[in-house]
């Protein structure tokens, strides 16, 4: 009613809206979208470059399609869905980028560069590790099949062919350009002797020995900071405290929505009241079809695949005798043994041709049977993805793969030829190869996992969402969790791509929300997630930027008392004068060098790294203030080094490409961004 009202108080306002909106649209032919900008079907913006929804789903279609053909799968879990959808992001934005800069230097790519790396004599290292276009025959990519390709892509432009190759074509497109354009800014600079020297002295390398005393041996209650300590050290290093994208804090209750013993009664007494009739019945499968979690599918199954609960009794039960039911964890139990006794292999290899007919199917059959080669008529005839593989399936279990193309081919003997017809098509196949026989038991299960029930579920959603309703302000929201036992207040910061919070499964949509509303806003409604019910306040905005004293205070207070702790376990170390074994125990890292700061036995410790040089020069101890403690670091020998050529340095150098890892994060840096993607995914 209160909404009403307030639709009601402004209906003169929306009038005018609307009235105004429908003339700009009848007599100027301005669109809402227009009226209202295009920020409902922007997904992002580089430097005024725009991608519409439209065309960035076009993009991951094809990138998911060229996904599948690759990796042989016909669908995609969400962990992979939203990597792939960050990659065509990330794709893209390296377009516009290197795009731009590439502009602006006058470098383009020729549609006859494309063709040599695509189809040339040396064509792009990509092409040659594509599953689609490798031929095992030639141990790599065949012409001939890419030529295939190319057909059916003009064929059919629409075909799930022409999107994985317009998904190739692209990345092979930007690698180009990627590469000419950072062979631009590597021949823009010139190296001189200093510089060949300075990275001859990075290779320089000590067989090293060192004590490590951690900052946690100094209590924080023997320093004092002050203010003017804090504010010096944070004026020092403001370019630690840079954060690169706004983020979102946000605090969360969660209420697991879990079975209560309501529900594990009412589930005991179901399956129980099941037990005589699926222990009698001439027709338990079909009961057990009806009501069980998992489905029989008459596979036998050997020792090793049984269920750990269900082995004992199904190795030494009688057929028709019954298990449970019995309660493991969360889930109910009952099984009837159908057979067990039986051997036969554990797994078998074999291969196979997919043909459009029988017809088809029986000329092959023929000339395969003549002595023609599998492998061969496979690649020529097949319609299955194997078929550059040669029909190859490789090894799969019983039930693995379609449970009855898989007895079919349990039940053929090696070697042997033989027709499976499918929905449509018709599969040749030879089982190539067998396992020996092992032990197997075939046992009809009846499964039910206890979950909340209906009133269970109402119960816990009622709980959180009183909790919204009491507490609809930040402060009473913190305070009443504090208050009420058992309540845990978790916090979690946020960043808008983040897809996952707290590792709940379906809980993007938290993200979305919380960036939506601003500091304080508690949610209006429960979030289910996953196997929980959330509710969640914004706690803090972080913006974009250089972070304030205030907000990184209690960062840079722990700095400075590590870098007083350091102070003091240095002049500690340095009272022992030379003697490593009386400051503590002494251990040994072998070949460490300024050229690299993961060193072994340690770990990454870049500042232990950059000693080395005076080590070298001086031969003294070098005491070392590092990530979680303090290094007393003494030479033990130098490791021979060839001897000093600029020439030979500075070759070296530029052949590791270093552009590569820095000009597309500085053409980031200095680029305008727009990234909308939250609010589609």
């Amino acid at each position: 009613m209160a909404t009403l009202e307030k639709i009601r108080q402004r209906g003169i306002l929306l009038t005018c809206i609307i009235g105004f909106a429908l003339f700009l649209f009848i007599f100027t032919g301005v669109d809402f979208q227009t009226l209202f900008g295009d920020s409902r079907t922007l997904v992002g913006e580089v430097n005024g470059n725009k991608i519409e929804i439209t065309e960035f789903e076009k993009r991951f279609d094809e990138a998911q399609t060229f996904y599948q053909i690759e990796r042989g799968v016909t669908t995609l879990d969400e962990q992979t869905s939203v990597e792939l959808r960050n990659n065509v992001w990330e794709m893209w934005l390296r377009e516009q980028l290197y795009g731009e800069a590439c502009a602006e230097a006058g470098i383009t790519v020729t549609e006859e560069e494309l063709v040599q790396q695509m189809a040339g004599d040396q064509p792009n290292p990509m092409m040659s590790n594509l599953r689609l276009l490798y031929n095992p025959e030639i141990n790599g990519f065949d012409k001939n099949i890419l030529a295939q390709l190319l057909q059916l892509v003009d064929q059919e432009p629409t075909s799930d062919y022409a999107k994985y190759w317009n998904f190739l074509e692209r990345n092979i497109r930007l690698q180009l350009l990627e590469n000419k354009y950072n062979s631009l800014v590597a021949t823009s600079v010139n190296y001189n002797n200093a510089d060949a020297q300075a990275l001859y002295n990075a290779k320089k390398a000590a067989n090293i020995e060192y004590v490590f005393t951690p900052y946690y041996t100094q209590a924080d209650s023997l320093f004092a900071v002050t203010d003017a300590e804090l504010k010096a050290y944070y004026k020092e290093h403001k370019n630690q405290y840079q954060q690169k994208e706004e983020q979102r804090v946000v605090k969360l209750l969660t209420y697991v929505i879990a079975p209560s013993q309501a529900d594990f009664a009412e589930a005991d007494k179901w399956i129980n009241d099941l037990k005589a009739e699926f222990a009698t019945s001439a027709d338990y499968i079909a009961i057990a079809k009806q009501n069980s979690d998992v489905p029989y599918n008459g596979i036998a199954v050997s020792e090793k695949d049984m269920d750990a609960d269900l082995k004992d009794f199904a190795f030494s039960a009688k057929a028709g005798e019954v298990f449970g039911p019995a309660l493991f964890g969360d889930t109910y139990k009952m099984a009837r043994l159908v057979e067990n006794g039986i051997m036969a292999p554990d797994s078998v290899k074999a291969r196979h041709i997919l043909v459009p007919n029988q017809a088809v199917a029986d000329s092959l059959v023929a000339l395969l049977k003549k002595g023609a080669d599998f492998a061969t008529v496979a690649k020529e005839n097949s319609m299955a993805g194997t078929a550059q593989a040669g029909g190859e399936l490789g090894w799969f279990k019983e039930g693995q793969i379609d449970v009855d193309f898989s007895k079919a081919c349990f039940a053929a003997k090696v070697n042997d030829i033989f027709t499976y017809p499918m929905s449509g098509a018709v599969q040749i196949v030879q089982v190539t190869e067998r396992t020996k026989n092992v032990k197997k038991a075939k046992v009809c299960v009846l499964q039910r996992k206890v979950t909340a029930g209906q009133q269970t579920y109402g119960q816990i959603y009622s709980q959180a969402s009183q909790y919204i309703a009491q507490n609809h302000t930040a402060s009473a929201f913190q305070d009443s969790a504090f208050a009420e036992k058992g309540l845990f207040l978790r916090t979690y910061t946020l960043s808008k791509n983040d897809y996952r919070v707290g590792g709940m499964d379906d809980s993007r949509k938290l993200v979305r929300w919380a960036f939506e509303h601003k500091a304080g806003k508690v949610c209006d409604e429960v979030f289910e997630c996953g196997s929980n019910f959330v509710v969640a306040m914004v706690d803090e905005i972080i913006p974009e930027g250089e972070k304030s004293f205030d907000a990184v205070k209690e960062q840079v207070k722990m700095a400075v008392m590590q870098d007083k702790k350091g102070d003091k376990i240095i002049a500690d170390m340095q009272a022992a004068g030379d003697n490593l074994a009386a400051i503590g125990t002494i251990s040994q890292a072998q070949n460490v060098s300024l050229s690299s700061s993961f060193i072994p036995s340690i770990g990454r410790e870049p500042n232990v790294a950059g000693c080395i040089p005076a080590l070298l020069e001086t031969k003294q101890i070098q005491y070392v203030k590092a990530t979680n403690g303090v290094y007393a670091v003494k030479l033990v020998s130098e490791v021979p080094q060839t001897e000093f050529n600029a020439a030979t340095e500075i070759n070296e150098y530029a052949n590791r490409n270093p552009f590569v890892y820095t000009t597309f994060e500085s053409l980031k840096n200095g680029a305008k961004i727009i990234d909308n993607r939250i609010k589609f995914y």
